[in-house]
């Protein structure tokens, strides 16, 4: 039988692939059943224009401001599956509804996601000015998701007075360009008739695609319909963040405070930001940045890594804004925790939209609910406190082995002893809802699959909590760790059943990750992204009988047959996890004792061992 790692879903089904590391499509919806009826009812009433909507300021649920509760697309943000997108967050389209539902059973294509607007009253349109009436809007196909084959398509609708819908784009000769790395703009005329200036009328995208799974992805962003447009109007006066910041932690979004201010310098935990500022503009337009880090449970500015720095854009222009490296001198080490806010803001100038006013004797307009200065401004946060992660905490993509024991691991470096105590993870729903499917967590210190390697282990469940939700698996005792350590995902489902890991498509650490599914250890080399997973790290306090003594060493774990103590006991005992004797013999010298076990088959026991009315427990997995 052949297994696949980190496979697209439906790929399986359609195509023999070849390869072991993919990636798999994951849910991104929001039960539409959750919206307010204050708020359906409030969509059903006209607006006028302009519309405008960037999703920059929305998470996950659509303003009901412009769009129909009933809509199915999804905004996804950081930036979701939007490469460089016009403004932050898009919205995409895939083959499962607004509550995470496949529309079919079936590896079949047809209509999938909609996103439709509120009905717009064009009857307030002047009769003079309904030939300038148009409809803009960016559109990228695939980007960092699933890309459509070439029969899938994502079309443009408008409500006509007889409240049937008419096809708008694409048209025969349109250009959809293939490349899933950029945004093409598209403007659309509302052509100058009675079936369309009605007080209803309503625009809608439709994408076809594959019905049965997250696949065949189209990416909307910036979306704009006014008056007094032509059909080259392509230039608006507005600048724009267009990516969340990189983190200032020298590749982690979170470490452990002892790490940040132990081992080598403060200087090398720290490292410069990044985002990228874009100009929708036709002209050129100076711009100046700035990024302030804040610690939030102060609430106070501890450092300025760019200053009203300088910046030339250009027509239609996006370039790099960085910072310096922060001032080690700005952090107060003396502290257990920071926890940190990065905000860039952007200035350029930016106003509320503007309605062009042909009398030059006339008082400018602006459009006061339309306010292009929303996009000026990002913030993304780090931690410093008791755990690491590479992850900004959204997954766009979930990693995953469908094969019985087949295994996937995360590389990590502390600079300290560390006593690990838990390990958080998010499992996102994939070709099926994982939650109760068997793991196996391990801790290893390196990856020759020898006895000794292993740290420690827990069995347990996988718990699906919402989507970017983590759940925690808890060591008892802590695991003592220094230098490389790896955590280890044990596949423990039948063969077929995905056990799958969210994965974090806009921070790159895939050169961490290794795999194993036929008895040896290989690193990743296929798929970018980091996997999100956190260990988190105690004082090094275990439960037990009487008070802990933490003065042995217990290998290899798992055991066969022989296990080795080193450390002298006054008292030792082996139970089982009802509790109950586990037979062993005991040959005990002063400071190295050795136990055997006689065919106990493979279980989890407690071994407990006491000195001086102080005890210690170690877990131990009997493999024999």
């Amino acid at each position: 039988m052949r297994y696949w790692i980190f496979v697209f879903l439906m790929i399986l089904f359609a195509y023999d692939t070849s390869g072991q590391l993919r990636q798999l499509p994951i849910a991104h919806k929001v039960n539409s059943s959750s919206i307010p009826t204050n708020a359906r009812l409030q969509a059903a009433t006209p607006i006028t224009l302009p519309f405008w909507d960037d999703f920059s300021q929305s998470s996950s649920m659509l303003d009901t401001a412009w769009w129909m509760p009933g809509s199915q697309a999804q905004i996804l943000s950081r930036p979701g599956n939007g490469v460089l997108p016009p403004t932050l967050n898009v919205v995409t389209f895939d083959g499962v509804d607004a509550n995470g539902n496949p529309y079919s059973a079936l590896n079949t294509d047809g209509p999938v996601d909609s996103l439709v607007s509120r009905p717009i009253d064009l009857t307030q349109v002047p009769q003079h000015l309904q030939g300038t009436v148009y409809l803009s809007f960016f559109f990228q196909k695939g980007g960092l998701g699933n890309q459509p084959e070439p029969n899938d398509s994502l079309q443009l609708f408008f409500l006509k007075s007889d409240t049937t819908w008419q096809k708008m784009w694409p048209l025969v000769g349109d250009n959809i360009p293939d490349d899933p790395t950029i945004f093409t703009e598209k403007l659309v005329h509302v052509p100058d008739d009675t079936i369309f200036f009605h007080e209803n009328f309503q625009f809608m995208f439709k994408a076809i695609g594959r019905q049965n799974g997250w696949f065949d992805n189209w990416n909307i962003d910036y979306i704009y319909m006014d008056k007094r447009r032509h059909a080259s109007d392509n230039s608006y006066l507005d600048r724009a963040i267009t990516d969340y910041p990189t983190s200032i932690l020298n590749g982690y979004t979170a470490i452990p405070f002892n790490e940040f201010t132990g081992g080598e310098s403060l200087a090398s935990k720290l490292s410069s930001s990044s985002t990228w500022i874009r100009s929708l503009e036709d002209d050129i337009q100076p711009v100046e940045y700035s990024a302030i880090i804040y610690d939030t449970l102060n609430n106070i500015v501890i450092d300025t890594i760019a200053d009203l720095n300088d910046m030339l854009l250009f027509a239609y222009d996006i370039k790099e804004a960085a910072t310096d490296i922060p001032d080690t001198a700005a952090f107060d080490i003396t502290a257990d925790s920071l926890f940190l806010e990065i905000e860039y803001f952007v200035r350029t100038g930016d106003k509320f939209l503007v309605d062009s006013i042909y009398n030059a004797n006339a008082d400018t307009a602006f459009y006061s609910h339309i306010n292009l200065r929303v996009n000026d401004t990002i913030r993304s946060y780090a931690t410093i406190h008791d755990y690491f992660a590479y992850d900004d905490g959204s997954a766009e993509f979930g990693a995953g082995i469908n094969q019985r024991d087949g295994r996937i691991a995360y590389e990590f470096y502390t600079n300290n002893a560390q006593y690990l105590d838990r390990v958080d993870f998010y499992f996102p729903n994939v070709s099926r809802n994982q939650a109760g499917s068997p793991i196996e967590v391990c801790i290893y210190k390196d990856l020759e699959d020898s006895y000794g390697s292993n740290l420690g282990f827990i069995t347990g469940a996988i718990e699906h909590n919402g989507i970017n939700n983590f759940v925690s698996y808890n060591f008892s005792p802590a695991i003592n760790v220094k230098d490389t350590f790896y955590v280890v995902l044990k596949n423990l489902a039948d063969d077929g059943l995905w056990t799958a890991i969210g994965l974090d498509k806009n921070t790159n650490t895939g050169e961490k990750i290794y795999y194993n599914v036929e008895g040896s250890w290989a690193k990743n080399t296929f798929i970018e992204g980091s996997l999100m997973i956190r260990p988190y790290f105690g004082d090094g306090t275990v439960t037990g009988i009487g008070e802990e003594i933490n003065a042995f060493q217990i290998y290899p774990n798992p055991v066969k047959d022989r296990l080795i103590i080193e450390g002298e006991f006054d008292h030792i005992e082996v139970v089982d996890l009802m509790g109950k004797q586990v037979n062993f013999r005991l040959f005990k010298e002063e400071y190295r004792s050795e136990l055997l076990f006689h065919n106990p088959g493979r279980q989890l026991v407690f071994l407990i061992l006491e000195k001086g009315g102080k005890t210690e427990t170690h877990k131990l997995l009997i493999s024999h």
